[in-house]
């Protein structure tokens, strides 16, 4: 494969747009996880500020009380006002950051939606599998690159995931929760527009922010040591990683709750308003629940949480141990959850139903055909590209290589497994060719076998597309063939 100047499709740039806007590193430090950052920073020297007031003000109040009836009162009245004033003043602004934070978080929601809603089913799984693949097709091959793009990825992946994993278990009757029921009426659109503000909004907030508590200074300590300096992404010891686990979940709970909170009721309708607030108590307590029960699922409602996020952090991992090759492996670590009791079966196979075995944008090697139906003696390249394969471990794939040759306008292909070289039995079928062919093989497909010849298979189980991916020409995978 020749190396060409890296970049995107119109598509490819809205998705990188919305990671970034969720979280990277900026000299604005204006994405939601950066924004959430700053406001733990701040929090003690705000509560520091807003005791301080408050403490002036009980001062002023005891001087008027204590001398009501001095010549002085006046002053001492004007003195308590206007540390009433300083309260509200102070309060009001952090308010705004507040509402300022909670509707940037709203819009990036709508902004995930619109993206993702297709104008019919098919069309929406399409969408779907567009955004999980490329976010995977994005994930650079270098393991510190990877990491650090893995690790602003991830809440995109895991809520767009929890989105899906919501929409089938509702068509196969597997949701219970009330709160999410009563919004169900699909042939009304009004009620329809509803369900998404008031359920798939609150699942999108809670799924991106899941891990949202890691950015407090305390959870960044057990991460990167107190010298600040140690592998963030390194395996933490048993007592680290319980620490981690308890202040994440315990300032998400805090950030949601007080850094986000309630959104503000604009008009002048009473009846509105209160409708209104209602509303949005009814959404903070769902997603309070959805957090609370994520912790230890088992059968309840968190598992549109939990499941989603084992899947993701095994997808797109901040482990450095981790391989790409590995990845279809996912469904065995959900598995030994279901074991444990600490998620639901039920919940499990669904997401193996949607996603199937292969991860949206794996890259797959397998042996081609000829027009009789014989197996070739060589392998090409495809790349899972379509959402609920008919058979678990037969992905559906768009063919990136002809005759050996990386091509832009490759068809669909259903991959058995008797075909796929990721299966022991399939790469057994190329062991009688002879190395020099399978290097010759190799030699055409890698862009840089001079240099990785020694380290790579002559019969790979798998390709990382990240280099055929790079270019705007080939992010077309998702769209019709002839």
């Amino acid at each position: 494969m020749n190396k060409n100047t890296t970049s995107e499709s119109s598509s490819t740039k809205v998705i990188s747009n919305i990671v970034k806007k969720i979280h990277t590193s900026s000299p604005l430090k204006d994405s939601v996880y950066e924004e959430a950052a700053a406001y733990f920073a701040q929090l003690p020297e705000i509560e520091k500020n807003l005791a301080a007031l408050h403490q002036s003000l009980t001062t002023a109040q005891q001087n008027l009380s204590a001398n009501s009836k001095s010549e002085n009162v006046k002053k001492l009245k004007s003195k308590v006002e206007q540390n009433l004033k300083k309260i509200k003043v102070f309060e009001s602004q952090q308010n705004e950051e507040r509402l300022s934070r909670l509707r940037k978080l709203k819009s990036i929601c709508d902004e995930i939606l619109s993206f993702c809603i297709g104008q019919n089913r098919d069309d929406t799984d399409k969408k779907i599998a567009k955004l999980l693949g490329t976010l995977s097709l994005r994930a650079p091959e270098g393991i510190n690159p990877a990491l650090q793009y893995n690790q602003q990825s991830q809440h995109l992946y895991q809520a767009v995931l929890s989105l899906k994993l919501l929409d089938q278990l509702l068509e196969d009757n597997k949701i219970a929760n009330e709160y999410i029921l009563k919004w169900i009426l699909p042939d009304d659109t009004e009620e329809l527009l509803s369900f998404g503000a008031e359920v798939q909004i609150p699942l999108l907030m809670t799924s991106l922010l899941h891990d949202v508590g890691l950015c407090h200074p305390a959870a960044q300590q057990i991460l990167k040591g107190e010298s600040g300096d140690a592998d963030e992404f390194r395996v933490l010891s048993a007592d680290e990683r319980l620490d981690l686990l308890k202040c994440n979940y315990q300032q998400t709970l805090n950030y949601l709750t007080d850094g986000l909170g309630l959104d503000k009721y604009i008009g002048g309708s009473k009846a509105e308003r209160e409708i209104f607030n209602k509303k949005e108590e009814e959404k903070l307590a769902f997603i309070r629940l959805l957090l609370k029960s994520s912790l230890n699922p088992k059968q309840g409602i968190g598992n549109l949480i939990k499941v989603p996020q084992i899947y993701t952090s095994v997808v797109l991992s901040t482990k450095r141990n981790f391989t790409y090759a590995s990845l279809p492996k996912v469904f065995q670590v959900l598995n030994k959850g279901v074991e444990r009791g600490s998620i639901n079966k039920q919940v499990v196979e669904t997401l193996l139903k949607i996603t199937g075995i292969f991860p949206q944008g794996y890259g797959i090697a397998y042996i081609p055909k000829n027009s009789k139906g014989y197996d070739l003696e060589r392998y090409e390249f495809a790349i899972v590209n379509t959402l609920y394969p008919q058979e678990p471990y037969s992905p559906i794939c768009r063919i990136a290589t002809r005759n050996q040759v990386f091509i832009s306008s490759g068809g669909d292909l259903n991959i058995a497994p008797v075909n796929n070289l990721y299966f022991a039995d399939a790469r057994k079928k190329l062991m009688k060719i002879s190395p020099e062919r399978l290097k010759g093989i190799l030699s055409k497909l890698w862009s840089n076998f001079e240099e990785r010849h020694e380290e790579l298979d002559l019969i790979p189980k798998c390709w990382h597309p990240y280099e055929f991916f790079s270019f705007a020409k080939r992010q077309n995978m998702w769209n019709k063939t002839l």
